[in-house]
């Protein structure tokens, strides 16, 4: 392999990899997140439910992503760090239906629940599988720092795969966290169960003949899942690091593996350059990204919200002799990720002759230093920065709320009572249901009155407040109470009239989502009449239909569905339902 890993050209997109392969629906879908944001997780179910990328026009519209949430709603599990949900700039209606979505992990001995995979189940209408596995560095976030992922696709073999046991050791860890108080949860948890003993049996293939095999590598989950166990910690002749978090034990570790005249790279952000001894820089080559691209963004644009790049990949190459280790994953260079964090990384092995230091470094790196994004670091003793310290307090506060016994209770007139289990932290801590701007200091009991239906959720934001700085983050507490109409109503404000019923349904029944999109959002003024007496304003959606009574009769299933949960009687045009009947006698028998 003359080339690795191209920085300006090997891209991948996080929504491309989870959109279920061409004439495949999505079965069951597991993620993994040390961080979460819940409107990139709404994008997640485009991919998952509709086919489309996260950054399609589908995105533009309320009612189109409440259509990829109803259809993968019951079909995905996202685990993720608990605490580390992040507050949303801007309100947004449909979060409440990732609820039973949404598992938070609290991982023992103040470690950290910090893996990056996604394990999905596909079917099509023959009743054929595939199943997917997708692991990165990156979390579910919209961040725009550089990460690295590797995606693989494997069908059953009717029989056991050894080297699937790791696989499926930390499915059962994710299995044992999960609740079942609520039936939509239970059923989700019995999924999984079912996907558990289905991954025992795939076969997974890498697709390039230059590897020679390959291992999943979970951590932290039991015990021997350890430092160890991943067969990294070896002796080398060359080595490549890529990792934006580090500890000096670990750098100092991987140091005294060198053998004689080993070739030594480091690749960090500039703001650990202070866990390394001036020592350690004169021995391993140390980079990061230069200034102009870690701000360039900052720099070009005028307006919109600003994000900085950075080092966010985990990458390991190793090479003694003649043979070459690959290792990627969630794991940075630290205590934490090898000494009791939750993490997921797979190895790849191969011949020194196609996977390499050199050429990966070449890649990197490039013939010229114009264009190289990565700047050699001197060998000096760098200065600890403290300013990211106060956020460091305020996140081990949530944390800590995180930790505590919380329940919540609704009440008549929508009035949620939380209760609060003692805290030990004394930085001021503030509570908030999500959909509502008004917060309460935490304290034994917390009660906010007079909420609308549709601002029910598990969802609170916890705000940790010390001297000038604040930090926000969505927690889940069990709320016991909440009416059983909650969706309905949040469907009905969604779909709000007459018109957006019919968008929605000529939506539902189109073979192509994104074209749909566009056709609706291309009619005016009276094209959206429907439904008159005698009927004959229809043709377009008659005819959307008869296509779908004739191909896809499940699409009229799937309208009876939103015909319930729509409780509002002015929102569904008055002769629709003598429509669909019609439809329902001649084909749904």
């Amino acid at each position: 392999m003359s080339k690795m890993l191209r920085t300006n050209s090997d891209r991948l997109d996080y929504s491309e990899m989870l959109i279920p392969p061409v004439g495949y629906k999505t079965a069951f879908a597991i993620g993994t997140t040390y961080s979460l944001d819940l409107e990139a997780l709404i994008g997640v179910s485009i991919s998952l439910g509709l086919n489309e990328d996260i950054d399609s026009k589908l995105s533009d519209s309320p009612i189109y992503l409440l259509e990829a949430l109803r259809k993968v709603a019951d079909k995905m599990l996202i685990f993720c760090e608990a605490g580390q949900i992040k507050a949303p700039a801007t309100q947004n209606k449909l979060f409440p239906f990732l609820e039973n979505s949404v598992v938070m992990v609290t991982a023992k001995n103040n470690k950290s629940f910090h893996p990056k995979v996604w394990l999905v189940k596909y079917e099509n209408d023959n009743a054929e599988v595939i199943y997917r596995i997708l692991v990165l560095s990156r979390n579910l976030t919209f961040d725009r720092s550089w990460d690295v992922a590797i995606c693989m696709d494997g069908k059953p073999t009717g029989e056991a795969v050894s080297k699937n046991e790791s696989l499926v050791a930390f499915m059962t860890y994710l299995y044992e966290r999960m609740e079942n108080r609520y039936e939509k949860m239970a059923v989700k948890k019995r999924s999984l169960k079912k996907l558990l003993d289905e991954f025992l049996q795939i076969e997974f293939q890498l697709n390039d003949k230059h590897f020679d095999d390959f291992y999943f590598i979970p951590l932290g989950i039991y015990e021997g899942y350890n430092k160890e166990y991943t067969e990294l910690f070896n002796t080398y002749h060359k080595l490549l690091v890529i990792s934006p978090f580090l500890s000096k034990n670990i750098m100092d570790e991987f140091k005294r593996l060198q053998l004689t005249n080993a070739d030594k790279t480091l690749i960090t952000r500039k703001s650990e350059l202070y866990k390394l001894s001036k020592d350690f820089l004169q021995n391993f080559d140390t980079y990061t990204l230069k200034d102009d691209v870690v701000d360039g963004e900052d720099r070009l644009a005028e307006e919109g919200e600003i994000k900085k790049q950075d080092i966010h990949a985990k990458l390991y190459l190793r090479t003694k002799d003649s043979y070459s280790e690959l290792f990627l994953g969630s794991a940075n260079a630290s205590e934490n990720a090898f000494n009791g964090n939750i993490e997921f990384m797979v190895s790849i092995a191969a011949k020194r002759r196609w996977l390499n230091v050199e050429n990966l470094k070449n890649d990197l790196f490039g013939n010229d230093d114009k264009i190289n994004p990565f700047e050699k670091i001197k060998a000096i003793d760098y200065v600890v920065s403290d300013a990211d310290d106060a956020k460091e307090d305020l996140q081990k506060a949530i944390k800590e709320f995180c930790k505590v016994k919380t329940l919540a209770t609704v009440s008549d007139g929508y009035n949620i009572t939380i209760t609060i289990g003692k805290l030990k932290t004394d930085i001021e801590l503030f509570i908030s249901p999500l959909l509502i701007t008004k917060r309460e200091r935490v304290q034994d009991t917390v009660i906010f009155r007079g909420l609308d239906l549709p601002q029910l959720s598990e969802f609170y934001v916890v705000t940790a407040r010390k001297g000038g700085e604040e930090l926000s983050r969505v927690v889940k507490i069990k709320t016991d109470g909440i009416p059983d109409d909650r969706d309905s109503s949040i469907f009905n404000s969604i779909i709000r009239n007459k018109e957006g019923f019919i968008q929605y349904i000529s939506f539902l029944l189109g073979d192509d989502y994104l074209l749909t999109f566009i056709e609706d959002g291309a009619k005016k003024g009276n094209e959206y009449k429907f439904l008159t007496a005698n009927c004959q304003e229809t043709p377009v959606l008659y005819e959307k239909m008869l296509k779908a009574a004739a191909r896809s009769p499940e699409k009229l299933n799937e309208i009876k569905q939103v015909m319930t949960m729509i409780t509002d009687k002015d929102i569904i045009p008055e002769h629709f339902h003598a429509l669909y009947n019609t439809f329902e006698k001649a084909v749904l028998k």
